[in-house]
């Protein structure tokens, strides 16, 4: 008998410690699947792989759609990405004693007529170094006739590789359509005739630079026009420079400048001679650098200028 139970416990002996072995297996297991959802089969490479997927996707939806729009009046020399598009819209007032003439932003837009103007419009990127832009604006409560409505269309073209992440240099042209025409000086004369409550067309050249040294960034653009109608200048020249410094993340500030009508520096012309303003900005880039907020005043540096003018920027890449 006793030598009939040993053989038994021996024979058994080795089941009951693969029987623990297994459970003691299926345990690991499961605190494995317990501790990470993916489980632990032989698939596991597969669901990582489009995990990571996820994420590289992820992130190069934000790097595509994150922008630079950081300047109230300086142009931002980068293009929207492709099949990007940004929103932008401008709120601008200027002192009504202001002189009528115009004084143009970066995209020929109209920044410091008389009373209000509102801008609104879309950059939309077609290649990685193509994009189109188009800009309606609309004036009120000024000198001229209110409201009155104008409009920019171009397009833009990087110069520099894409790969470039400090140094940027963009060159844009189009067609303009003033909101209304301001008055116009006849240097024989030296007489300003009134301005007339419809604008004219024109066509405009612009080359933008911008370069970021750390947290400093300088920005400048030569910006060129032409209006389509008798005693205007042969070309209108405008210059725009900046500076700013990125203070926290998503907060810079700095200062801009804007020459216009700078051929009349030392002649007078069709606009009765350049004009200067300067002034301080801020801004601020939310939702990972998709959306830009800025403002700031400014202030003229000569009698032809404008006195005081505040301007507010939003842009948003959808």
């Amino acid at each position: 008998m006793h030598s009939q139970y040993s053989r038994r416990a021996f024979l058994a002996a080795p089941a009951i410690a693969i029987a623990i072995s297994a459970v003691a297996v299926d345990v690991r297991a499961d605190e494995s699947a317990a501790a990470d959802p993916m489980g632990a089969s032989s698939s596991d490479a597969r669901p990582d792989k489009a995990v990571d997927a996820d994420q590289e996707a992820s992130k190069e939806f934000v790097a595509k759609h994150q922008i630079d729009r950081t300047w109230l009046y300086v142009d931002d020399a980068r293009i929207a990405a492709p099949l990007v598009v940004i929103g932008m819209s401008n709120l601008s007032y200027t002192d009504v004693s202001s002189s009528p003439t115009r004084i143009y932003n970066a995209l020929a837009a109209n920044t410091a007529q008389p009373g209000g103007m509102v801008s609104l419009g879309a950059e939309v990127g077609l290649l990685p170094h193509v994009s189109i832009m188009a800009l309606g604006q609309m004036g009120f409560g000024g000198l001229g006739p209110s409201p009155n409505a104008g409009m920019i269309a171009g397009v833009r073209v990087q110069l520099t590789p894409l790969s470039w992440q400090t140094f940027h240099v963009v060159a844009s042209g189009g067609y303009l359509r003033e909101a209304w025409q301001g008055g116009v000086y006849d240097d024989d004369s030296g007489t300003t005739t009134n301005g007339s409550p419809n604008g004219d067309n024109g066509a405009w050249m612009q080359v933008a630079v911008s370069g970021d040294i750390k947290r400093l960034r300088l920005a400048g653009a030569v910006h060129g026009e032409h209006v389509f109608a008798d005693g205007r200048d042969a070309v209108d020249v405008m210059v725009q420079a900046g500076v700013s410094y990125r203070i926290i993340s998503v907060f810079r500030a700095g200062v801009e400048y804007v020459g216009q009508d700078l051929e009349e520096t030392f002649d007078a012309g069709a606009e009765g001679g350049a004009r200067h303003f300067v002034g301080p900005t801020a801004s601020a880039q939310l939702l990972r650098d998709r959306l830009t907020i800025s403002a700031g005043p400014s202030f003229g540096l000569s009698d032809l200028s404008p006195r005081v003018l505040a301007r507010m920027a939003v842009a948003y890449a959808f």
